[in-house]
């Protein structure tokens, strides 16, 4: 019978446990979970087989087992490869990509489908001018809101003599 070293038998311990209960290590797996999330709501998440999005640099694809980091994505085209091999194309504003062991999360400002993204830019500019729109109005009730209140202290000082 052989006898293993206590470092040995530690150090297999430490990869037994890094690989989790079933002995599958990520770079074994042939999917990671992915969530996407705009401000306003979750706009996807399942299991992918890879991601590709933009960066400043230029594009990024992600596999099961990527390393973990935190990468800045920016304004472009993206796709994903869903487990069962549909590749979904989808477009990104400026957000973040959070790659973890077994989870990525991307959060942008701005995400729709390829399918849907001329109806999304539509709703998304009409957004942008209603809220133009309502913080020139708000900026105009303020100035005559100012302007009330000075008449108010001109008068209050008249009847005070």
């Amino acid at each position: 019978m052989r006898r293993y070293s206590r470092k040995r038998i530690l150090f297999y311990r430490r990869l037994k446990r890094h690989r989790g209960v079933s002995g599958m290590n990520a770079a074994e797996k042939k999917t990671f979970s992915l969530l996407m999330l705009r401000p306003d709501k979750q706009f996807y998440e399942g299991e992918v087989r890879s991601l590709t999005a933009a960066e400043p640099d230029g594009q990024i694809s992600l596999l099961p087992g990527h390393m973990p980091m935190f990468i800045n994505i920016t304004t472009g085209m993206a796709s994903l490869t869903e487990a069962d091999g549909t590749k979904r194309t989808f477009a990104t504003g400026e957000g973040m990509l959070a790659v973890y062991r077994d989870k990525v999360v991307l959060q942008s400002d701005f995400l729709a489908w390829e399918e849907k993204l001329e109806e999304a830019i539509r709703r998304r500019e009409t957004a942008m001018a209603q809220e133009k729109e309502r913080r020139k109005q708000s900026f105009r009730e303020y100035r005559l809101n100012k302007i009330e209140m000075a008449k108010t202290f001109i008068n209050l000082e008249k009847h005070s003599d």
